[in-house]
This record gives structure tokens, C-alpha cells and sequence, in this order.
């Protein structure tokens, strides 16, 4: 413990020595093909105009996630080219780029660590934590982009706008889908389940409302007089299954949320009802869906996370009709990559300056909650 403490005195002192120069920072970044470091550097120079900066760009999004079992996951890029480019960095803003014990190791003069997602899974947080190197993070950075692909999924399939356009790809007109029991309903007359109320779980309930649909909330860890002031209504996971036309899930993964949508959920949605899933693929026993799809037990689905990713090619899901599939890409859009950055070199200024911050996972190390 002795060590520790030493530790954080030392990064209190160096971070008073560089709040006097706070603008000429050593920056090392590791954006990828989706947060790109020349947007890094645009943003991050707004704040440090005086900011140095080494980096390369992980293969994230053509390039699949690694794990590292025990340490992180969802990472992109070799801890080992890390490695080489810490040296002298104060401050390492990573997207997917790893994070790890050695790659902390190899930073001596290391004071900050910012991650432009909002679970960095790719950080060891405890190793961070250890050395008293705060981490901050930008939650919610890609809510508006998820909301809005969710309400994009929810009209392909009520309009089958999905089944239409592969149908025309393959050169088939399908004027059956103008078929009465083929046809949905419009946004008015249905119910919408949405199940988790965070960030983004009460912006798509805020949208479908506003757009006419009534909405059904389920989160056991939300207050029903806070749903109810937001003009929905809470109830029950399985009441909502019952009742919603779409059930939208957006929930986090927990141990206690793995798989919470299975064979005796499905069995309790309307055959009309068609499912959403924006959130973590680790939510849903996919094999179940799969089974109330192929059977009729549910008239469809709208999907852009699998377990694993990515999703393998065989699956049985792939030969179904009335599955919307994507490959992931809910929360992407530029705004979301400006947002995230921005959050973050917010908190590095005022963290830098002595202010208080928004976004850190591990409060325990800051100056001011020791």
C-alpha cells in the first residue's frame, strides 16, 4: 500500500507540473477506421494547441475484435506496437487500441488514460488504477446513432422495406407484399416494449412516443414514478412481452442479464410481434429465436449484435426471410465519433487545469477523492 501511495503523490506532482504547461502534452493515440487520428488530433489540438503526438491506427472495423482471456477484450491493434511509442507519453487516448499491464509498464511518465467508447473493456482498469492513472471514458457517446437505427430497423420490418429490396435485388417483384397479412400496422397503433431504461433505452421510448406509439418499459432499477413522468408505463419483463408489438431491447450485459430473452420469452410475445436487438448480442439465446422465427411463434426480427461476433456464416438465422441482420453498426455515425472524442478531451483539460471531470471509471485515483 506504502508503494501505492507514493505512487499517486508522484502523479500529483507531475500533474501539477504540467497543469503549469498544460498545453504541451505528449499524446500517444491509437484511433482505427472508424475514429481516425487525424480527428484526434483535430479535436485534441482545440484543447492542447500545443499537444505532441505518436500513434498508429488499429484495423477495427475490417479486422474483427481480439480478446485477451483475463486481462481485456474487444481490442484492435498489438499491444506490442504499443509498446514501442509510450516511452515519454503523458496521455494515451485509445479507441479499441489495448491497454495493457505491459503496455502501462513501458510508460513511466504516463498520467492519463482516455478511451473514446463507454465500456473501455480494452483498458485493464485495475492496472490503471494500481499506478493511480485515471481513465476517462464517453458514455452515451453513440446514443442518438443507436436510436435512430433502432427506429430505422423497426420501420424496415413494419414496411418491408428490407424483404423488398432483396427481393428486387434478385430480380423479383413481390406485389404479394402489399398482401393484407403481409402489411404492418402504422407507429400509431402499436406498443412498444422497450426493455432497459438508460441513456438510450428512454431516448427510444422518448421517440416512439413522441411519434405516437405507447411504450412499455421494463428496468428493475428504474423507478416507475420516473417512467411514469416520462408519459410511458412501467411493468413487468414478462407483461411486456406479452402486450408489445415491438419488443426493443437495450439493456447492458451483466451475469445477471446474459441471456435474459429465451425459449420461455419468446413463447410470451404476440405471433405478431416483432423483436429488436441493438444492444449486446449476449442478451438473447439466439438459437431460441431462431426456433420462434422458423416456427411462427414471432413474425420477426431486427438484429445488429451476435454471440460471437462476428456472426458465423453458416448460422440458420441467415436463411430466414423475416430477420433484418447487420453487421454491428448501430452506433456508428460521425457525430458519434466527434462526441466521443470531445467528451473525453474535455475531462483531460479539466482534469489537467484541476477541475472536476465528468467521465472516469475509477474516481478513486483523482486528486481530489484521495
Amino acid at each position: 500500500m506504502a508503494n501505492v501511495n507514493n505512487l499517486n503523490k508522484l502523479n500529483v506532482n507531475n500533474l501539477n507540473k504540467l497543469a503549469e504547461g498544460v498545453t504541451a502534452v505528449k499524446f500517444t493515440i491509437v484511433g482505427d477506421g472508424f475514429v481516425k487520428n487525424k480527428i484526434y488530433e483535430e479535436v485534441l489540438q482545440e484543447y492542447f494547441p500545443g499537444a505532441q503526438f505518436n500513434g498508429f491506427e488499429a484495423p477495427w472495423p475490417v479486422q474483427p475484435f481480439l480478446d485477451q482471456k483475463g486481462e481485456i477484450k474487444e481490442y484492435s491493434g498489438e499491444p506490442e506496437d504499443l509498446i514501442l511509442l509510450v516511452a515519454e507519453t503523458e496521455v494515451l487516448v485509445v479507441d479499441a487500441g489495448p491497454v495493457t499491464e505491459a503496455v502501462l509498464a513501458a510508460a513511466p511518465n504516463l498520467k492519463a488514460v482516455a478511451c473514446t467508447r463507454g465500456g473501455p473493456v480494452n483498458v485493464n482498469i485495475p492496472a490503471c488504477t494500481k499506478r493511480g492513472i485515471p481513465v476517462f471514458n464517453s458514455p452515451g457517446r453513440n446514443f442518438s446513432a443507436v436510436v435512430e437505427f433502432t427506429l430505422g430497423l423497426t420501420l424496415a420490418h413494419l414496411k418491408n422495406i428490407t424483404i423488398g429490396h432483396h427481393a428486387l435485388k434478385q430480380g423479383k417483384w413481390r406485389g404479394d407484399l402489399y398482401l393484407y397479412e403481409k402489411v404492418g400496422p402504422e407507429l400509431p397503433d402499436i406498443i412498444v416494449g422497450v426493455v432497459g431504461y438508460g441513456h438510450i433505452g428512454r431516448e427510444v421510448a422518448r421517440v416512439f412516443s413522441m411519434l405516437g406509439s405507447e411504450v412499455l418499459v421494463y428496468d428493475p432499477y428504474v423507478a416507475a414514478e420516473s417512467v411514469k413522468r416520462d408519459g410511458h408505463r412501467k411493468v413487468e419483463l414478462d407483461q411486456l412481452l406479452q402486450e408489445a408489438d415491438i419488443v426493443s431491447l437495450h439493456a447492458r450485459l451483466t451475469p445477471e442479464t446474459r441471456k435474459m430473452i429465451g425459449e420461455r420469452e419468446f413463447a410470451l410475445m404476440k405471433p405478431t410481434a416483432y423483436f429488436i436487438n441493438t444492444a449486446r448480442g449476449g442478451l438473447v439465446d439466439y438459437e431460441a429465436l431462431y426456433r420462434a422465427l422458423a416456427g411462427g411463434k414471432i413474425k420477426g426480427a431486427a438484429l445488429d449484435v451476435y454471440d460471437p461476433e462476428p456472426l458465423p456464416p453458416d448460422h440458420p438465422l441467415l436463411a430466414l426471410e423475416n430477420v433484418t441482420m447487420t453487421p454491428h453498426i448501430g452506433g456508428a455515425s460521425k457525430t458519434t465519433v466527434y462526441r466521443g472524442v470531445r467528451m473525453v478531451a474535455e475531462d483531460l483539460k479539466a482534469y489537467f487545469s484541476g477541475q472536476q471531470v465528468k467521465y472516469c471509471v475509477n474516481v478513486e485515483v483523482l486528486p481530489n477523492n484521495k
